[in-house]
């Protein structure tokens, strides 16, 4: 079975991906790197073509489910502009791969490979057109373009957790194992096994990590345990989790002990002495008295005390 085929050739995935094989090398370097252009984009001698927006059709095959916070991109787009030129192929190069797309293409020249967020929010901005990388190397079979678009979609981070353990998934279809893919990503396979955990959830539990009340980390954990032990390790580890909460407000609500430095401490050492040379004076002038006493007379102790308040 071909590559493409363990994948499947719908027209949308549901998955995710990032870094990639020798085969799309090329693809790494995009950002900031100037290619001859087509016929069809704009460019000037040494800068990146651009194509217009109306000429760029998004990859059929996204892994991206959904293109969240495409109002956010719109904004920052035009106040910032596109920063990172939008990775396409020809549409001749993409039909050669996929051909049963045809009718999708009709008015475009492009299609985008990695960057489908980007071109929906320049839609939404008004934008009349957008820097490209041209990249047909990475459609010179099916196998390639679908290796590409899931692992350019695993490279950013802002993807929804259960679309990326999806196209992690895809991913593992298409190499064969979970550590040939984290090879791939340049990652651990330990980090590929928690992602995909999130695969393993029950429906409601997924339901929570989608709506972002269930912690990533705890949502990991909690997948690599069997069905019928989710739910309560997932309440377990939520109480733990916010018990430490409350340990840790109460310990920085409690008042700072007084503070002891150098100071405060010479002082102290100085009033310890003083106190002791003030019990060793008393002790002598009692001593003293006593010894008047047995020496004089009453009379002579009497006049003694006339003299010395005078």
């Amino acid at each position: 079975m071909s590559k493409a085929d363990a994948l499947g050739g719908s027209a949308t995935f549901d998955a995710v991906a990032q870094p990639m094989s020798s085969r799309a090398a090329s693809f790494a370097a995009f950002a900031g790197q100037t290619s001859e252009p087509p016929a069809s984009p704009t460019a000037a001698h040494h800068e990146t073509p651009r194509v217009p927006v109306d000429r760029l059709a998004p990859n059929p095959y996204n892994p991206r489910a959904t293109l969240a916070a495409i109002e956010e991109m719109a904004d920052s787009l035009t106040g910032k502009g596109v920063i990172q030129p939008l990775t396409v192929v020809t549409r001749d190069a993409f039909l050669v791969a996929h051909p049963e797309h045809a009718s999708d293409l009709v008015a475009a020249d492009y299609v985008v490979v990695d960057g489908n967020r980007r071109l929906a929010g320049a839609k939404l901005a008004g934008l009349d057109d957008l820097p490209v990388h041209v990249d047909d190397s990475l459609a010179d079979d099916a196998d390639t373009l679908l290796e590409t678009a899931l692992t350019a979609a695993v490279q950013h981070e802002d993807l929804e957790p259960l679309d990326e353990a999806r196209a992690l998934q895809r991913l593992v279809e298409v190499h064969g194992s979970q550590r040939a893919v984290a090879r791939s990503l340049g990652k651990s396979s330990g980090w590929v096994t928690q992602r995909l955990a999130l695969l393993n959830l029950t429906p409601e539990l997924k339901q929570a990590v989608s709506q972002k009340t269930m912690p990533l980390d705890v949502a990991r954990t909690v997948g690599q345990l069997p069905e019928q032990q989710q739910h309560s390790a997932a309440e377990q580890a939520l109480k733990q989790r916010a018990a430490k909460k409350r340990e840790r407000t109460k310990k920085a609500e409690q008042p700072a002990s007084p503070r002891t430095d150098g100071a405060a401490k010479a002082h102290e050492a100085a009033a310890k002495q003083s106190a002791r040379g003030a019990a060793d004076a008393d002790d002598e002038l009692q001593a003293l008295a006593q010894e008047l006493r047995n020496r004089l007379t009453a009379d002579q102790v009497e006049k003694l005390i006339e003299l010395l308040a005078a």
